[in-house]
């Protein structure tokens, strides 16, 4: 793979380029699934191939090939330039990268057991148990059990000298169960989300014991009352947040929507360059921070597809919108130096693009639990885990489900609830936030289906949260 990308790379440097670069990858994506009682599928899927960028003209070209053979490459490469300069000759070029020094270097995600390596009639025993616990009681309809394995093997090259590699493990387990009363369904689902980690993180999360509350869950939850309406307080958990922090604080911060260059998939941002350092975004305990050196991340990689490493920095700090995530052709527009290192591709047939990083709230300083965060609201309600969700073409006005739904009540916990939906404004929403638990009680939340584009590609990033506490959210029932 290094050396089909040194190929490629001076085949660029021989076309006379203003840059290229050239992403050699190798996938292998197992995935087992039980449908009910019934395995529905057990695949292993490889492929592996180029994907070759270059600038002519201030102009982009793209062009992919699958195979690793020297002809490929080349076939790349030429189409590359091609498109390049058949841009460039329609007065379409502008393209300015930020500057970078050349990378070299070598990243691997942790893993401790390689998922390919278990068995995979293990894996299937394993997830026939699931199976059965989930559908041990009459009142359950449906369920799903998954495991999903990733590795991904990568090798990125560039005219400036760069030359890095990567080598990814991502891993996730997945539990649904359905349970019916009164005609009436609702669904409970493990929500501990996928992990660049290997085997060892379907260990952690004891699935076979998983699978016997989710399913007892998932019966309390359909035969709940439905949750009230109205203004109030709300207790949501991390992997609740994973969601509303994803979509009303991820893509509204990605620097290609405040340019404009993505709007007509799932819209563009309120989010104005000229808010940098001065936008408030929410209150004075709100911060988040993008990480993609986090280990456990899936958008840890050591280097974007630029080639620029992984790094840190605020989106949010003290409730102050700091800056956009940004990629080295939007960089110099939004009055940076340099590229915070988000741009990703869906695989080497695609064209990277600005993606999300990976990005938390942080947790409170001081020692902050669940349970003082419930026992300062008079009504309200505890939500745990992801649901629906809907936002507007600008990222302001939005609704979020969950996944269960307890009441609060003077300071308690109460009964189980069932369709609730809660919404609100995006700076108005994290402006009510004046509770977060600390560190002890992190969940982080990571995502494989994000998507973006045109064409569309799908990317993965990490999310999480302590619990937090927002006051006055209106709050209404689900559909009926």
């Amino acid at each position: 793979m290094r050396k089909l990308a040194e190929t490629a790379v001076a085949e660029l440097a021989a076309a006379g380029v203003q840059y290229g670069d050239a992403r050699v990858e190798s996938r292998s994506l197992e995935r087992i699934t039980f449908r009910g009682r019934r395995l529905e599928e057990a695949s292993l899927r490889s492929s592996e191939g180029i994907g070759v960028r270059a600038i002519v003209g201030g102009c982009w070209g793209f062009a992919s090939s699958t195979g690793l053979s020297v002809e490929s490459v080349k076939s790349a490469v030429e189409r590359a330039v091609e498109i390049a300069r058949r841009g460039a000759g329609s007065g379409a070029g502008g393209v300015r990268l930020a500057p970078l020094s050349p990378q070299k270097g070598s990243y691997e995600s942790p893993c401790v057991q390689d998922p390919f390596e278990v068995d995979r009639l293990e894996k299937i025993g394993l997830l026939e148990k699931c199976s059965e616990v989930m559908n041990s009681d009459g009142r359950v309809s449906l369920s799903w059990a998954q495991i999903h394995s990733e590795r991904i093997e990568r090798v990125l090259a560039s005219t400036e000298g760069s030359l890095v590699s990567s080598k990814l493990i991502h891993t996730q387990p997945t539990l649904i169960v359905y349970a019916n009363h009164g005609g009436d369904s609702q669904s409970r689902t493990l929500q501990c989300g996928a992990r660049a980690a290997g085997w060892e993180w379907i260990e952690e999360n004891r699935l076979v014991e998983s699978s016997e509350r989710l399913r007892e869950e998932a019966i309390e939850k359909v035969m709940a009352e439905e949750g009230p309406a109205g203004v109030m307080d709300l207790v949501l958990d991390g992997h609740n947040l994973s969601l509303t922090m994803h979509e009303s604080v991820g893509h509204p911060t990605e620097s290609d929507r405040a340019l404009g260059w993505e709007a007509n998939y799932a819209g563009r941002s309120f989010v104005k360059i000229s808010d940098q350092g001065g936008l408030r975004y929410g209150s004075d305990i709100v911060s988040f921070l993008a990480d993609n050196t986090l280990p456990m991340g899936l958008a840890s990689w050591g280097w974007d597809d630029d080639c620029v490493p992984c790094q840190k920095w605020y989106l949010v700090k003290d409730g102050v919108f700091q800056e956009f995530g940004s990629v080295r052709d939007t960089a110099l527009l939004i009055g940076r130096d340099s590229s915070r290192g988000c741009s990703r591709a869906q695989d080497f047939g695609n064209f990277p693009i600005n993606r999300q990083p990976n990005f938390y709230l942080e947790p409170s300083r001081e020692p902050v639990t669940p349970e003082e965060l419930i026992a300062g609201v008079k009504q309200g309600i505890y939500i745990e885990g992801r649901g629906s969700f809907s936002i507007d073409q600008n990222r302001v006005n939005f609704q979020f489900g969950g996944d269960r739904f307890r009441e609060i009540r003077n300071g308690r916990l109460g009964r189980p609830l069932k369709k609730v939906l809660y919404g609100s404004r995006t700076t108005e929403f994290w402006g009510s936030c004046d509770g977060i638990a600390d560190e002890r009680f992190f969940q982080p939340m990571g995502l494989l289906n994000c998507g973006k584009g045109e064409p569309p590609q799908s990317a993965r990033m990490t999310h999480g949260a302590s619990p937090a506490r927002l006051r006055n959210i209106t709050v209404g029932g689900g559909v009926r």
